[in-house]
């Protein structure tokens, strides 16, 4: 069994040989060998000069000819592994290799398929460092589980172990640090879909300071945050994607007959001003067809035809919806419900139809279908 370690590297010219010799001198099982993948990210401090003066053949090292960030760096090593197992090791010191033992056990034993080492489970030595960003970590990982319907404690961790074949399976997107949640949203959807086994570790930690070279910043945190509103795609995340984008739609609407009727001449008649209002429908239907493709569901489409069947099919359902909302309006307005508790109630009955039509009909996704390389 060969447990693949890939080392994303930018500017770490003071822990990268030190880093190496303990990622080759920590023990694994006997029967365990260990393939080390080193990307460099385009450092700039020294660090590049220092890796094409390694000569250890068990080191492979690939190199990026400009800075992409540590997704596209990870993205880069996992195409390279061809070990049964893969780690990410980050060059930094903050995480100790002598814990993979227990890390890629659970995988060895046939437990898991993917491990992730938390820095907020169990007991193991942590260096005490800075409350927001702890909280921040704690924040972003309960709002991913939000969405995943998973219960992490540590999403944002740097320790997760892969069979190989799920995370060379995955479409890395991410070229930063929103690598952490994207990654997490698309095995989340693994494993509804074909029961990836997802387990937790407890781990160490000894962070360092901005001083001594800590990256992830505030920016990231902002980034994470939309990774994780992006890639999610549980049914709990279609549904507050499908309302956000639903204010955008109603907005655009708005927008569009606002800009019509005063600035495009529009307003001289009753007629002029119907067709603005069908055209700010039609605009409102356009702009909703491509949030919800490519933000809410994800949707992926083979081919320009595919575009216009879906987008025809959109469309269909949307009048469809229109249709029932108008004849239950009409029936209860002869029963003599208030028109404001009625127009409540159609809207209701709108975005549920809507909801379920466009989940169920127009961007279903086949139960084979992820959010990875082999998605249609």
């Amino acid at each position: 069994m060969i447990l693949s370690i890939v080392i994303p590297v930018y500017n770490e010219v003071n822990t990268l040989i030190e880093i190496l010799k303990i990622v080759k001198k920590a023990k694994v099982p006997s029967r365990v060998k260990k393939e080390l993948i080193v990307v460099d990210d385009y450092s700039t401090d020294g660090t590049r000069e220092l890796l094409k003066k390694i000569k250890d053949k068990s080191i492979k090292v690939f190199y990026h000819d400009k800075n992409q960030g540590k997704g596209a760096a990870l993205k880069t090593g996992f195409t390279k592994c061809t070990g049964d197992i893969v780690i990410i090791q980050d060059a930094d010191m903050e995480y100790n290799p002598d814990e993979y033992p227990r890390l890629i056990q659970p995988i060895i034993d046939g437990k898991a398929d993917v491990v992730y080492g938390s820095r907020f489970a169990g007991g193991e030595t942590h260096r005490v460092l800075y409350f927001w960003h702890s909280v921040m970590n704690k924040f972003l990982t309960l709002l991913s589980n939000m969405f995943t319907d998973l219960n992490l404690t540590d999403m944002e961790t740097c320790y997760k172990v892969f069979r190989r074949e799920i995370i060379q399976n995955i479409d890395i997107e991410e070229k930063r640090f929103g690598f952490e949640p994207e990654v997490t949203a698309k095995l989340a959807e693994q494993s509804r879909k074909e029961n990836i086994r997802i387990y937790e570790v407890g781990i160490s930690y000894f962070g360092r300071t901005y001083e001594e070279g800590k990256k992830i910043g505030i920016k990231d945190a902002f980034r994470a945050l939309w990774c994780i509103f992006k890639y999610n795609t549980s049914n709990i995340a279609n549904l507050v994607k499908y309302f956000f984008n639903g204010l955008i739609v109603a907005f655009s609407q708005f927008i569009t007959i606002f800009s019509l009727v005063e600035y495009a001449g529009f307003g001289i008649s009753d007629l002029y001003k119907n067709i603005a209002y069908a055209a700010s429908i039609e605009v409102s239907i356009l702009v909703g067809f491509i949030l919800h493709a490519k933000i809410t569901w994800r949707y992926k489409f083979r081919s320009f035809g595919s575009i216009l069947g879906r987008f025809f099919l959109f469309q269909l359902v949307t009048s469809f919806s229109f249709v029932v909302r108008q004849v239950v309006f009409y029936y209860f307005n002869l029963t003599g419900i208030d028109y404001k508790l009625n127009t409540l109630i159609g809207i209701a009955i709108a975005i549920i139809l809507n909801f379920i039509s466009y989940q169920k009909i127009v961007f279903r996704r086949k139960k084979n279908e992820i959010d990875g390389k082999g998605q249609k």
